[in-house]
């Protein structure tokens, strides 16, 4: 305590004492002296060489007559009278008789001890000596009053403990609560990560290594929360052994400085980290030095060896790279005397002869003291200026590749459209009329899913060299995707000269080719387009060329055909139809419609069929047979047969969440669906409800050819647990063959043929006759078009196994859907009223 006249008090003892108009001194619960104004010096002529502050009372009392503070009246007690007891001081010669009195904060804490005598009869007397010394002390007890230390005084031979008020305060406990009564009772309620050190603390105290307290720890409030203190004060006495017999001191609450402490030490290590993570070097230069602070990765950046951190300005400008040295050594003399922020890049060559580029950005700040500094980061960037160097030369070889198709070595579309584009506005004068020919080639899909993709690119390369050697060699001849290639006359050679290279390309294409051992067949359409207006920058040429190649095409392929305005008429109706089927398909107009089936006997529910309905927003409800085509024609049906499949898997989800028991959903398939190679791929990858799926297939006639795809799918649908159903047999798309060679688990007999059983007994021995064939094979039948209780009767005699159709029951959309199972459930799933 006797160390600072403030830190430990809460208030200034010097400022206090030096008010009185007595000789008065201040002593500490250590019983060391805080500080004593001019006149107790001048009354104990105190010699300037030794100060009273710091020096024990015993030294200075006379006779030994120094009470012990706890036989003080006053000093411990809880009562509102405060004791006095008096001692009389020595110093060299002089003595002099002080009056010894306990001085307490708010919460009846010891905070030490005043002495005051009364005035010399040469000093200036204010007021009588009684009431100059009771005005003292009131000034004293104010002062103490308003600090806010906690103090605490162990008495380890009188087992007498001693906390002030605000002891407990500052720990959330009330004047009643209990306090610790052993030092083990006491380390555990001291934080963890602070046990060891206050541990060997108490150890030093023990072994008498030091009389002096002075540690931080954290205490656990009664909140919950930890606190900070910082206990200062020392050990009183010792027993006979040695050990402390009795400690005095207080405690400050510094939960606030540590908090600040704590979060600029972790702020400081996240910079740290993050400079680190960024690879940065730091440094910090003061103007007018002669030199910088470099941390240490910024040394190791450099790769120069140095004593410590403050690095020469002269080996700083070393290491730059002869070329860059006087620019940037410039620079930086320019910034700094502008007192601006410095940012280049400059080379550096290390001492190992390794050439590194570096980036500096240093912030210019004018510090409180007015003097400038700098603070700044170096980055190496050697690896961005490397792939810069790599990437022009990138640049240089993609511009290339970006104007030539890679596989065969052709143009590409953007070097024709560059061509197209550059042919210039004065066309018309040098007699210019571009013609421009579409080649597709046919029956590359077929080789490129049969035989493989790389038998794909071969089939291109061959078109490739057939396109060049049949064209005239100044013909600009490009592929612009897949199995597509134009070629570019500047000039148009006439019609009956394109007329023959479409003949010689066509004649030429059809040729077989040998892919390795595999003989492989194409052909080509083509579809021809002449500026007859010259109008070069118009690129509705290519599109001409291209509705001509269409037309190509629908003619039956191996074909050409010239461009004409009705082609045009043709397209729009046509983009009309896509387009609105389009939108359909964005803004979630496809959606389901569910036909329910029955076993034929029971009319017990059996399954859902799942039905493609397009809700229009500007048509209304479209029927299958309204869109499907133009479906078929943009190449849609695959995805119709996938989004209808997704819809019906999750309506599925949703039934059997909300407790409604659907006993199987199939969905249609089609052709295009079955010949898709990634099929397999894409049922994998969804959650199949295996048994309680079957796909409906479409069109059985393509079924009665091979096909590996098809072939490859097939399996691969049985092993993923999903039924096969034949749609629409006996109307002269299904066959014997294909019911025998895949074995559907139910076929499907067409409306057509069973509506009329009601009135034609020869209908009806036909469907009769159907029934055998798949009994025979093993194969459950289904009736459709059931519209009339007739209907049900003469299936049910027949035998058939399941019905469907409006009779019985017609599609309705999800929710319809939701509600008819659930009045069905009311009749253990069986229809009624039939």
């Amino acid at each position: 305590m006797h160390h600072s006249n403030d830190i430990s008090l809460g208030f200034s003892a010097a400022a206090l004492t030096d008010a009185l108009v007595v000789p008065a001194l201040f002593v500490g619960v250590d019983l060391r002296v805080v500080f004593a104004n001019d006149l107790a010096c001048r009354a104990l002529q105190v010699a300037k060489d030794a100060p009273l502050p710091g020096r024990l009372l015993s030294d200075l009392v006379c006779d030994g007559q120094l009470p012990d503070p706890q036989d003080i009246p006053g000093c411990y007690d809880d009562a509102d009278a405060r004791g006095a007891s008096v001692l009389t001081l020595r110093v060299a010669c002089a003595a002099r008789v002080f009056r010894f009195s306990p001085l307490h904060d708010a919460g009846d804490a010891l905070l030490g001890f005043l002495l005051q005598s009364k005035p010399d009869a040469e000093a200036p007397v204010l007021m009588q000596d009684d009431v100059s010394l009771a005005e003292s002390e009131w000034r004293w007890k104010t002062a103490v009053l308003s600090a806010n230390q906690a103090v605490w005084d162990h008495d380890f031979e009188r087992d007498r403990h001693y906390v002030s008020g605000t002891w407990k305060t500052l720990r959330g406990l009330t004047a009643g609560d209990p306090i610790p009564a052993t030092t083990e009772d006491w380390l555990r309620t001291i934080h963890p990560q602070d046990l060891d050190h206050i541990k060997e603390e108490l150890r030093r105290l023990d072994e008498n290594e030091t009389d002096v307290i002075n540690y931080k720890f954290r205490q656990r409030h009664t909140a919950g929360h930890w606190v900070w203190f910082l206990s200062i004060g020392r050990v009183v006495r010792r027993d006979a052994a040695g050990f402390p017999a009795r400690i005095i001191g207080t405690d400050t609450d510094i939960t606030d400085i540590k908090t600040v402490e704590m979060e600029s030490n972790r702020m400081a290590r996240r910079l740290e980290t993050a400079m680190d993570a960024a690879g940065m070097g730091r440094w910090e230069f003061d103007i007018g030095s002669t030199g910088a602070f470099w941390d240490d990765r910024l040394i190791e950046m450099f790769g120069i060896t140095a004593k410590g951190n403050n690095v020469p300005s002269s080996d700083w400008a070393q290491s730059i790279h002869p070329d860059d040295r006087d620019d940037v050594t410039e620079l930086a003399d320019r910034c700094i005397a502008a007192r601006q922020d410095i940012a280049c890049d400059f080379r550096v060559i290390r001492p190992d002869g390794e050439e590194r580029v570096i980036r500096t950005r240093g912030k210019y700040v004018t510090e409180t003291d007015g003097n400038g500094r700098y603070y700044g980061v170096n980055i190496d960037v050697t690896r961005d200026y490397l792939h810069a160097g790599e990437l022009e030369q990138a640049r240089v070889r993609l511009e290339h590749e970006s104007r030539h198709d890679a596989l065969t070595g052709l143009a590409n579309r953007r070097y024709l459209d560059d061509v197209f584009s550059g042919l210039g506005a004065g066309a018309d004068e040098d007699g210019m009329n571009p013609a421009v020919l579409h080649f597709d080639i046919d029956h590359f899909k077929q080789i490129n899913d049969t035989l493989g993709h790389d038998a794909g690119d071969a089939t291109l390369c061959h078109a490739a060299r057939v396109l060049k050697d049949g064209l005239p060699p100044d013909t600009l001849v490009s592929r612009v995707g897949g199995d597509e290639f134009v070629a570019l006359f500047v000039r148009s050679p006439g019609r009956e000269e394109l007329c023959r290279i479409a003949r010689s390309i066509i004649r030429r294409m059809s040729r077989p080719f040998l892919y390795g051992s595999q003989q492989c067949n194409i052909g080509t359409s083509v579809g021809i387009a002449v500026s007859e207006n010259c109008a070069v920058a118009d690129t509705g040429l290519f599109i001409n060329a291209d509705l001509a190649l269409y037309a190509a095409k629908k003619a039956g392929r191996g074909r050409f055909r010239f461009f004409d305005a009705a082609m045009k008429e043709e397209a729009r109706r046509r983009k009309n139809s896509f387009d609105a089927l389009v939108a359909g398909f964005d803004q979630g107009e496809i959606t389901c419609h569910y036909q329910p089936q029955f076993d034929a006997q029971t009319l017990e529910l059996t399954g859902l069929e799942a039905l493609a309905r397009w809700e229009s927003s500007e048509f209304g409800l479209m029927m299958p047979d309204e869109f499907l085509s133009t479906a078929e024609d943009m190449g849609l049906l695959a995805q119709f047969d996938e989004l209808v499949l997704k819809k019906a898997l999750a309506d599925l989800q949703h039934w059997e969440g909300m407790g409604l028991n659907v006993p199987g959903i199939s969905v249609n398939v089609s052709s295009h669906r079955l010949n898709d190679p990634k099929l397999g791929d894409r049922l994998q990858a969804m959650d199949l409800p295996a048994d309680r799926l079957s796909f409906e297939l479409l069109e059985s006639t393509y079924l009665d050819a091979e096909n590996e795809v098809i072939e490859t799918n097939l399996r691969l649908i049985e092993e993923l647990g999903i039924d096969i159903e034949i749609d629409d047999f006996g109307s002269g798309h299904a066959s014997i063959v294909s019911l025998l060679r895949i074995a559907p688990k139910r076929l499907k007999i067409d409306r057509m043929l069973v509506q009329p059983i009601v009135g034609s007994h020869r209908q009806r021995e036909l469907i009769r006759t159907i029934v055998g064939i798949g009994r025979m094979l093993d194969v459950r039948v289904v009736a459709e078009g059931v519209e009339t209780s007739a209907h049900v009767a003469l299936l049910q005699e027949i035998g058939c196994c399941f019905l469907q159709g409006y009779g019985l029951a017609r599609p309705m959309d999800a929710d319809s859907i939701t509600a008819f199972l659930g009045d069905i459930a009311h009749n253990n799933g069986r229809l009624t009223g039939v």
